[in-house]
């Protein structure tokens, strides 16, 4: 009987011994935590520059809506809610924040939904925030399938009540 090589390391392939650096008994790490009130957000969000474009396409799949939308956040010097000597803090926050991001989102959703004419399903956006001479900029890329029919699978049961169908559940 023959014997399989064996793919285990020999012990000259493995690494030799060495010794560990002792634990640190006591170890300190400092962080900053940012509370923003989402009140401010909403207004801030409510009373934006908002500036879309885009398109329906038919696809294969279906009708697809392709757009962009930029949201613009005044600086407080410029008639906004964007503090001035704060805009770097709430550029970081909006970068990271869910929430911030969420907001964002929906404001292109709505967009989204105007220019298309039709309800939208699911959408994928990608956001980019910066700064603007005039204050934030978020800007948000948006795709999203468009329901034109009643019967068409995967419309959302809103979306069929919206166009004057009978939203049932099951």
């Amino acid at each position: 009987m023959r014997r399989e090589k064996s793919s285990r390391p020999t012990l000259a392939q493995r690494p030799g011994l060495a010794k560990t650096r002792s634990e640190e008994l006591l170890s300190r790490r400092r962080i900053d935590l940012v509370k923003a009130s989402d009140y401010r957000f909403r207004e801030m969000f409510e009373s934006a520059d908002v500036m879309s474009e885009g398109k329906t396409r038919d696809e294969s799949e279906g009708a697809t809506y392709y757009g962009s939308t930029s949201i613009l956040l005044p600086f407080v010097s410029r008639g906004g809610g964007v503090p001035d000597d704060r805009a770097d803090e709430l550029l970081a926050l909006l970068t990271s924040d869910p929430h911030a991001r969420i907001r964002a989102i929906r404001v292109a959703c709505i967009e989204a939904q105007v220019r298309a004419h039709a309800p939208i399903g699911r959408v994928r956006a990608e956001l980019f925030v910066r700064r603007d001479r005039r204050g934030i900029r978020v800007d948000v890329e948006v795709e999203a399938r468009v329901f034109r029919e009643r019967s068409e699978p995967g419309a959302p049961e809103t979306a069929r009540a919206a166009r004057g169908g009978r939203a049932t559940r099951p």
